[in-house]
């Protein structure tokens, strides 16, 4: 009797125990993959990749899309996914993508996809969103080292020195990620004690990727002496060239009065201010730096950086057009380049063309006529765009100004009903070069536009827009294909 009362005490556990059980055993069954499942998933992904290697993204992403919905658990579909929209500049996208459709991945995964698109904020030089994305990647409990190098990066970037130091010295890192913790690492230690720098240093052998930076950073720890303004403005500008601003203004900003002579330490602090985004102090260094003599070029145009920054056109203008001027009569590339696509993308068409002519003088570059037929498509000047044209058959040109040169040739003999045989020829040309290039798909769709075949210039558009990841022609092409459509 005793035996049956104690079986019917048992009787409410013994069901809990069947429940739990056959919901765990319900569990196992509805979410087992079984290896037909497997395979189907592996096709798609294939398939997947393969229209993304061609540039296809729009089927890419349908196939991704198959694939996620027939294992969710999975990390290569979303991987994919993820991957196509960042390249296209939908950061924030992917990012919703992660966090409300990716959630049956296992931490680890999750943890890989989070380093992925934290990465691409930090590229963007989207600090704040990167340092938030990549938390919710720490939140996920595994140890990722790709995750926590970039955090380290983020606040180092950010100015948050102690949290990167404490990034930058766990002890999971390997390889190409150990090499450049331990030289960023060493950056930060160099601010204060030049010694530590040096063992930090010592203390790993760099790989191949990283050689150049440490035997870089080792010569300058090794030059370093009693001049403490010297050493300053040494490692400072080390620091600027590899990104890190936060750490030249350490350096330099304590010892601002000691620098008042001292024009190359005053210039740095001025670039550092500038990179950080604090143009008036930047701006307030330069113009020390510029009254100590020297260096008059780079200073002003670190200047006329600060003023686009503070969206002053008119001081921007002032100081890109000195900057040339203390150049000489062949100023550098870089310098031209940024001084053109300023005044163009401000509307300053007539300056650009002044500055045009007034560079050709000394210079027959191709870049320069290159410049020349963009400013005359703005001035609607069809003569000097066939000119600046004609210079460039005559020239033996290097790929990237080879590309820009074919395009606006066909755009040129497209817009003024050229020869349909010599635009063919051009546009194969432009293809040989790149099969993938957006504006060749965009003016072959305007030319079968233009001779009736609707149909085929509607695929044309459509690949231009699916290939233009800057946006160079989505516009146009948009507005084209509405009217194919």
């Amino acid at each position: 009797m005793k035996t049956a009362l104690n079986f019917k005490k048992l009787i409410p556990w013994i069901i809990l125990i069947l429940v739990i059980g056959g919901l765990a055993a319900w569990y196992l069954i509805t979410n087992r993959v079984t290896t037909a499942e497997n395979a189907s998933y592996d096709a798609k992904i294939k398939e997947a990749s393969t229209m993304y290697n061609s540039r296809e993204y729009s089927t890419a992403m349908a196939y991704y899309y198959e694939a996620a919905d027939m294992i969710p658990s999975r990390r290569d579909a979303f991987e994919g996914i993820l991957t196509i929209l960042i390249e296209k500049g939908r950061v924030d996208d992917a990012l919703s993508i992660l966090e409300k459709s990716a959630q049956k991945i296992n931490n680890s995964d999750q943890a890989v996809l989070y380093t992925l698109v934290g990465k691409a904020y930090y590229e963007v030089v989207n600090y704040d969103k990167a340092l938030e994305t990549l938390k919710k990647g720490q939140g996920v409990g595994v140890n990722n080292q790709d995750l926590d190098l970039i955090v380290g990066k983020v606040y180092l970037k950010k100015g948050n020195i102690d949290n990167a130091i404490k990034q930058f010295e766990k002890d999971l890192y390997t390889d190409d990620n150990l090499s450049e913790a331990k030289l960023l690492l060493s950056y930060i230690q160099s601010t204060s004690n030049a010694d530590t720098a040096k063992s930090t240093l010592g203390s790993v052998s760099s790989t191949e990727k990283w050689k150049a930076y440490y035997d870089e950073f080792s010569t300058a720890l090794a030059s370093l002496n009693t001049d403490t303004k010297f050493n300053a403005t040494k490692l400072s500008r080390i620091y600027i060239n590899r990104g890190y601003p936060t750490l030249a203004i350490t350096m330099l900003e304590p010892m601002e009065s000691e620098l008042v002579e001292y024009l190359e330490g005053t210039y740095y602090l001025g670039r550092a201010y500038l990179e950080i985004g604090n143009y008036d102090k930047a701006l307030a260094e330069l113009d020390k730096a510029i009254t100590l003599g020297g260096m008059e070029d780079s200073i002003l145009w670190t200047k006329a950086r600060a003023y686009v920054g503070k969206n002053d056109l008119n001081n921007a203008i002032v100081n890109y057009g000195k900057a040339i001027g203390y150049q000489g009569k062949e100023p550098t590339h870089e310098l031209v380049k940024e001084y053109m696509d300023t005044l163009l993308a401000s509307n300053f068409t007539l300056k650009a063309d002044a500055l045009l002519q007034s560079i050709l003088k000394s210079s027959k570059s191709s870049y320069l006529y290159i410049y020349g037929i963009k400013i005359n498509y703005m001035l609607n000047s069809t003569e000097k765009i066939n000119y600046y044209i004609s210079l460039l058959d005559a020239q033996t040109l290097e790929d990237n100004n080879r590309l820009e040169y074919l395009y606006y040739k066909a755009k040129a003999l497209l817009d003024q009903n050229g020869d349909i045989t010599q635009i063919n020829l051009v546009l194969d040309s432009l293809l040989k070069m790149d099969r993938y290039n957006a504006k060749y798909y965009f003016l072959l769709g305007r030319l079968q536009f233009e001779q009736g075949n609707a149909t085929e210039a509607s695929d044309s558009l459509k690949k231009a827009i699916e290939y233009d990841l800057n946006y160079g022609i989505t516009e146009e092409a948009t507005k084209l294909l509405s009217s194919v459509d």
